[in-house]
């Protein structure tokens, strides 16, 4: 798979993603999967490590009562740094290094954002994950966290970032993790990590 991969233009390889069965096949199963049902909705949370790419795809989505699908927004962040950030949660000092930053659209401490983006069907398209506290109406609690997978109409600047329109949604799914939850996510992601990088000695050079 790798030497078919041009990772230095990865973004665009990730248009192909959805839009290629076969490649699809390729990935490793999911390496967490979180089922939810509540009084108004069902759905799930899927991680899935791409470790050729040090990728980790986060997929939320919203099932019926039946279990059909009804949405799925799925978007990449990158594994080094949602791993810090996870572990900075389970050691209990992202209060500290995941301060509050409104700049970047992290409403409260120990919040998390990646942006990135593709072009799908020849029209940018602009890809989130959010972490923050829960919201409970107006105030917000931190016993738990709201993780979100964005799809967003953008347009691309010179420097080939992704700019979102945010009054312009075209995918959006949540779903509430508990502090419990992130502690066990970690973990499992440290494992991961520690296996490829032990059978691949040149891991780092991606």
């Amino acid at each position: 798979m790798t030497n078919e991969i041009d990772f230095t233009n990865i973004d665009n390889y990730l248009d192909s993603i959805s839009e290629s069965p076969s490649i699809q096949k390729e990935f490793a199963k999911p390496l967490y999967k979180k089922w939810f049902r509540s009084k108004t909705q069902t759905g799930f949370l899927s991680i899935t490590p791409w470790n050729e790419a040090l990728k980790l795809k986060i997929d939320i989505g919203k099932t019926s009562p039946d279990g059909k699908l009804i949405s799925s927004t799925a978007v990449f962040v990158d594994t080094v740094d949602f791993a810090a950030y996870l572990k900075s949660i389970a050691n209990a000092n992202a209060f500290i290094n995941y301060p509050q930053n409104d700049r970047l659209g992290i409403p409260t401490n120990e919040g998390f954002v990646s942006y990135g983006g593709s072009v799908i069907d020849n029209k940018p398209v602009s890809r989130i994950f959010k972490a923050h506290y829960w919201s409970s109406g107006e105030s917000y609690d931190d016993s738990a966290f709201a993780w979100k997978c964005g799809h967003f109409a953008a347009r691309k600047s010179e420097s080939g970032a992704f700019i979102p329109d945010m009054k312009t949604p075209l995918s959006v799914d949540s779903i509430k993790v508990s502090r419990q939850e992130i502690c066990s996510i970690s973990y499992l992601i440290d494992l991961s990590m520690i296996s490829y990088v032990s059978n691949k000695t040149d891991w780092f050079s991606i």
